[in-house]
């Protein structure tokens, strides 16, 4: 026999369906507690070598001499890896935040419940803090997410603290600096370091070459380039064509959301703002955000073409979406021998 429910009961039992399912998403989304990862004290008397640590570019014959241990280094970033089960728990949230039929969809992380659930512990953090201060480095930071911790200190403590020579090397024209060995970390503290970040000056390159690779011309009458092949210029109407990007409705515009785009240079809003007019966009400049301690703005050429592409098209293809330009500096007016890049602006 079937047994019909009254419709106050029925609507009973969806509420606490619905409130079951509100229950589940909070306990998955809500807060938790880290394991603690170093179960015994850091000490430099045991080190191991943190693999793939030394840059491909500090090779020995590119050599150009140690570099002075009194040379202050700010901003050096030591990044924490996730232990297996955090990393294989981050996976299936990803997936969950993905699928329409998960109670989980679209249910976003703020970085403190990231912290809580993918970060390091806090008795963890207090002891590589403690092992930093030992060795004579000033904590500058420790991110929201739990998972880098941001010190400065001098080329003398850096060689001391990681087993390593800091060495200058000359190549493509360029004077940088570099560990000149793989760094060896604390046996107890080696697991938990996914890399070490800002010990060198290598920076990435755009991916844009100006000037060289294209002859441009401003009227747009080229029909070749070098290699006398068809060179084609778009428009915002004609990138959105070849693309097959939606122009119908207005959900399109990116109205409502927004959009980050990372550098490592500064720029010159009339720049964007000439791309916007002559493409006969509405004139919106991005916001720009530079990241907190990495030193003052300085427009690098070649960073900065980058950049100005990455936040004209975006404008392009999305008019109606808040830009944000996040970017480092540099803490002198050429940007040379600048530890600080894109995975910076990433970062934060």
């Amino acid at each position: 026999m079937m047994t019909m429910l009254a419709p106050s009961v029925q609507r009973r039992l969806r509420i606490c369906g619905w409130i079951a399912i509100c229950a589940l998403a909070v306990t998955a989304l809500g807060a938790q507690t880290p394991a603690v990862r170093i179960r015994s004290e850091i000490s430099s008397s045991e080190l191991t070598p943190l693999k793939g640590s030394l840059h491909p570019r500090a090779q020995a014959q590119f050599d150009a001499g140690r570099v002075p241990a009194d040379t202050r280094l700010n901003g050096i970033s030591i990044v924490f890896s996730r232990s297996t089960a955090q990393q294989a728990d981050l996976n299936a949230l990803i997936a969950a935040q993905q699928d329409p039929a998960s109670p989980l969809f679209h249910k976003w992380l703020n970085p403190d419940q990231f912290a809580a659930r993918f970060g390091m512990a806090r008795e963890d953090l207090d002891k590589v803090q403690s092992w930093l201060e030992q060795q004579g480095f000033s904590i500058d930071s420790v991110a929201r997410s739990k998972n880098l911790i941001r010190f400065s200190g001098t080329v003398g403590q850096v060689e001391q603290a990681f087993q390593t020579q800091m060495h200058y090397y000359k190549s493509d024209g360029e004077k940088n600096f570099a560990p000149s060995t793989e760094l060896s970390l604390p046996a107890a503290l080696a697991p938990t370091v996914a890399g070490i970040r800002n010990l060198d000056s290598f920076r990435l390159h755009p991916m844009h070459i100006p000037g060289a690779a294209r002859r441009v011309r401003p009227n747009y009458t080229i029909c070749c380039d070098t290699n006398n092949a068809d060179v084609v210029f778009f428009a915002p109407p004609d990138i959105k064509k070849v693309y097959n990007f939606p122009t119908t409705g207005t959900g399109e515009t990116g109205a409502g959301q927004s959009i980050a785009i990372v550098g490592q240079s500064s720029i010159t809003v009339s720049d964007i703002e000439a791309f916007q007019n002559a493409s006969s966009l509405g004139v919106k400049d991005p916001t720009q955000v530079l990241v907190p301690g990495t030193g003052s703005p300085v427009a690098v050429a070649g960073d900065e073409s980058e950049s100005d592409i990455d936040l004209e098209w975006s404008s392009a293809m999305a008019p109606g979406a808040n830009i944000f330009f996040v970017y480092t500096g540099c803490s002198n007016s050429t940007c040379s021998n600048n530890t600080y890049g894109v995975f910076d602006s990433i970062q934060y």
